[in-house]
């Protein structure tokens, strides 16, 4: 492996094992940018569309958690890869869990609807998983090899393809509350967020705040939601 190779694997773990925190100072800009740009009439068919892009990125990440195994799909904080995963909707592309983030970043971005944030936010994306991406294929190609190396040939990194490279079901299980407990985290933030965005707009564009209760609603049933599937994921309702 050449010296370049090795640089580009080591900033991939590292971002990999601080990918929870290194999006705070970007969301922060990002925060910055929007706060001066706000006013403007967001067109509803944008939010909608931004709603339902996100919601389809966090759809495709339960999907694909719902089926991985521990141990195979990279939840922790190093690299691990007890088994290759290549059916399922690994079998239409390397990645489906950054492409579902990926999906949850652009429909946050449209609901935005400002350029420089949408630039600053998919730049901050490809970036950085440049980098862990590619510090996951060197590791997994140390683990699998030649069944690893036929893996990249066959599918694509990004763009999924149309038909299975691998047919058959990733897992025989399809284990819904492993997915739950995975992805109410990330779920919470991402919609947290976008209604943040809605309501900033329209207060930048001088709405009451009691016109946001719609909102408000919407952001207390999320937490509800949260604080509902924490408990039943820490076993508190069965101390009691």
């Amino acid at each position: 492996m050449s010296s370049s190779s090795t640089s580009t694997s080591t900033i991939g773990r590292t971002l990999f094992r601080w990918r929870s925190l290194t999006p705070i100072p970007v969301i922060v800009l990002i925060a910055y940018l929007l706060y001066r740009s706000r006013g403007h009439d967001t067109p509803l068919a944008l939010l909608i569309a931004g709603a339902l892009t996100s919601l389809a990125g966090q759809l495709l990440r339960f999907y694909t958690l719902a089926q991985a195994r521990d141990g195979t799909s990279g939840q922790d904080d190093v690299l691990e890869a007890r088994a290759l995963n290549t059916r399922g909707p690994y079998a239409h592309v390397r990645n489906p869990l950054y492409v579902g983030n990926l999906l949850i970043c652009a429909g946050l971005m449209l609901g935005a609807n400002d350029v420089l944030a949408a630039a600053v936010g998919l730049t901050f994306f490809f970036g950085e998983y440049f980098f862990i991406i590619r510090a996951e294929e060197a590791f997994l190609r140390g683990q699998h090899g030649a069944q690893y190396e036929q893996y990249l040939r066959d599918v694509p990194r990004w763009v999924p393809r149309f038909t299975a490279a691998y047919p058959g079901r990733l897992n025989d299980r399809f284990d819904w509350r492993r997915a739950l407990k995975k992805e109410h985290n990330p779920f919470t933030a991402w919609s947290l967020g976008f209604i943040a965005l809605i309501a900033w707009e329209r207060l930048a564009r001088g709405a009451a705040f009691q016109s946001l209760w719609p909102l408000a609603a919407l952001a207390a049933a999320v937490l509800v939601f949260f604080a509902a599937v924490k408990t039943w994921k820490r076993g508190w309702l069965s101390k009691a």
